[in-house]
């Protein structure tokens, strides 16, 4: 019976598997036809899933300007929107696109998620644009083609950070910067802000991040640690005469103003000084206190009517170790709390906000650059706008259980991550997620009718900026700001003159696309080159020639990529920054990789010139142990030697 029972089920599988695999074959042959009604890009589709699980979690470093957490974006970004050719072509074979189409037509765009939580009322919040003038500070005329853009954006102020950039006179004077704006370049800006309906609240450090004092010669002794140049020490009284002059100085320029901040951030060394020990300080707490507390009086005691701020973790830091001496303080400023990670929420719990409840007023600092990492170059609109998005919610949150008075919002755009360090992303191509960040504000959250109309009617896009880093190369064209603008400029002689300005800023933000290209054209070549023109072959003079020849090939045109990229980068930076901007990026981003490229290319090129024989192995100076010794650290002293 059990062999009748398998024969008939042989047998049967055997007459119908011929019809099955036919089946299937003719629906694969006319697949196109069959899956054609609205589901084409398939391929697309799959990809785009795969790549926003590999890259939506992307921000893992850790200090002040960088963010961790995560949580889903509040808008999901189709990947047809972001790469509508997501095949893979071989830059080896593709020309390179040297110029951008402003003209393509916007992808359909597709699925938003909804806003799960409830956020406060933004209506009467300030919204500051932060302006970190310590890397690529931008000329004069890209501000008269920024504030207009800045106002339409839905900006009231501009939170301004000039460190060396400001023009300190008298002994003072070699503080600032070799190319610092003068007395006259920041009336100007004063006046543009102005016009614009933007207010301005200028930013000075006056106990931590000192770096662009403390780094000189002169003021080496006014150092907390004598190791390092980021603290000034409250224990010498010449401190004061020096944080007094630079505060006078910073107010005779803007006469005008209702906001100062003082900074105080990250102040990590406290009570080393020497000096410390004969004063009545209680411990480094009571000493922040009251070195915050005398430079306030000293601001109010000029402007009285002044609001003065600071930034909250070192406030949060005297409060979490039980110190809760700081009543006057409470009267004297207003902190701005700030987090720049995904989701801000969990950052802070119910104990963090009774705590800030007891000031007058709270203001809180999102970002739209310069919280990604150090050496970043793009700023990616999901993290940044899942940043504000969620500060929305938790100030709701935080209002409504704990009373908190939120006032205003700082969008804080770092430039480098402090004065020692390099170049981040640069202002104009962040110019996307501060539109983005500004308009989370201003409606609340994005969906997706307010994302298409901030990507083609705000910021002239070809299709939706970049949300994420994509897998594949692409390009994304804009014209932003894209408007014709009347203002009147007010000059030192308070005559008006009329300007018309076809306000432009896009160049930068297309030239990240083509950096990123390059990058992965550079690493593509390079892989090949490096599987057979290894560093033993170079070091020995030894080549494979047939292989080196399609090296040389694939690195004369990575080559001359490069250096179209180099000069075409230069002359857009010209645009917007001064010339040794362009220079400094490139060469903390770029010029590493190029001179790599030239090594290689050049090598090559010589050894196919030459090579017409190969000696016999072993190879020469290949026939002894490689020594590598280890070092000694106990006589190691990483303390300079100071005079």
């Amino acid at each position: 019976m059990f062999a009748r029972r398998n024969l008939r089920r042989n047998l049967t599988i055997t007459i119908s598997l011929p019809f099955v695999l036919l089946t299937l074959f003719v629906v694969h042959k006319n697949r196109d036809i069959i899956f054609s009604d609205n589901k084409s890009h398939k391929y697309h589709e799959h990809t785009a899933d795969f790549s926003q699980d590999i890259i939506n979690p992307i921000y893992h470093v850790r200090s002040k300007r960088s963010t961790t957490g995560s949580k889903l974006s509040t808008i999901h970004i189709d990947e047809r929107t972001q790469n509508p050719n997501p095949i893979m072509v071989n830059p080896f074979t593709m020309p390179f696109i040297n110029t951008l189409n402003n003209h393509r037509q916007i992808p359909e765009y597709h699925s938003i998620e909804q806003i799960p939580y409830p956020v406060i009322n933004t209506k009467n919040l300030e919204r500051f644009v932060h302006l970190d003038l310590k890397g690529a500070a931008p000329k004069l005329d890209y501000y008269q083609k920024l504030f207009p853009f800045l106002k339409r954006l839905g900006a009231t102020g501009l939170l301004i950070e000039y460190e060396d950039m400001f023009p300190f006179v008298n002994h003072l004077a070699i503080i600032k910067h070799g190319l610092a704006y003068s007395k006259h370049d920041i009336q100007l800006i004063l006046q543009l802000a102005d016009m614009n309906g933007l207010k301005i609240m200028p930013l000075l450090q006056v106990y931590g991040h000192l770096e662009y004092v403390l780094k000189l010669k002169e003021f080496m002794h006014l150092r907390e640690d004598k190791r390092y140049p980021q603290v000034i020490t409250p224990c010498l009284e010449e401190s004061y005469k020096l944080i007094f002059e630079m505060i006078d100085q910073m107010l005779s320029l803007h006469p005008f103003i209702s906001y100062f901040h003082m900074g105080c951030d990250e102040v990590y060394y406290r009570l080393v000084h020497p000096q410390c020990v004969y004063l009545n300080f209680h411990d480094d707490a009571d000493l922040f206190i009251r070195h915050v507390t005398r430079v306030a009086k000293y601001i109010k005691s000029k402007r009285p009517d002044i609001k003065l701020f600071i930034w909250h973790d070192m406030l949060s830091q005297l409060a979490n170790s039980g110190y809760n001496n700081i009543t006057e303080l409470n009267e004297l400023i207003v902190p701005m709390v700030w987090a720049y990670v995904d989701d801000v929420k969990p950052w802070f719990d119910d104990g963090f906000w009774m705590r800030f409840s007891v000031f007058r007023e709270v203001w809180v600092a999102s970002s739209f650059k310069g919280s990604s990492g150090e050496i970043t170059t793009m700023s990616y609109i999901g993290h940044h706008q899942r940043n504000q998005q969620t500060w929305l919610e938790t100030m709701h949150i935080a209002s409504n259980r704990h009373k908190v008075n939120f006032s205003g919002i700082a969008i804080t755009g770092w430039s480098r991550y402090d004065h020692m360090l390099s170049l981040c992303e640069l202002l104009p191509s962040s110019i996307p997620s501060l539109a983005y960040v500004l308009q989370t504000i201003v409606f609340g959250h994005i969906d997706n009718e307010k994302n298409v109309t901030i990507s083609t009617t705000l910021l002239g896009c070809n299709q939706i900026p970049l949300w994420e880093k994509p897998m594949f190369t692409t390009f994304v064209s804009c014209s932003f700001p894209e408007t014709s603008v009347d203002f009147y400029i007010l000059n030192l002689n308070n005559a008006f003159r009329l300007m018309s300005l076809y306000c432009l800023g896009h160049e930068l933000y297309e030239m990240m696309h083509q950096y990123d290209s390059i990058l992965r054209l550079y690493d593509e070549t390079m892989s090949f080159v490096r599987s057979f023109v290894t560093d033993i072959h170079i070091r020995q003079n030894y080549i494979h020639y047939k292989r080196s020849q399609e090296c040389l090939q694939r690195l004369i045109y990575l080559e001359d990529q490069m250096i179209y990229f180099i000069n075409a980068f230069q002359r857009v930076s010209f645009n917007f920054f001064t010339v040794d901007i362009g220079s400094e990026w490139l060469q903390t981003y770029f010029m590493r990789k190029f001179k790599e490229v030239q090594y290689r290319t050049n090598f090559i090129e010589r050894k196919l010139k030459t090579q017409l024989s190969w000696s016999q192995r072993p190879l020469p100076n290949n026939t002894a142990f490689i020594v590598a010794k280890r070092r000694n650290f106990t006589t190691l002293n990483f303390s300079p030697v100071l005079e």
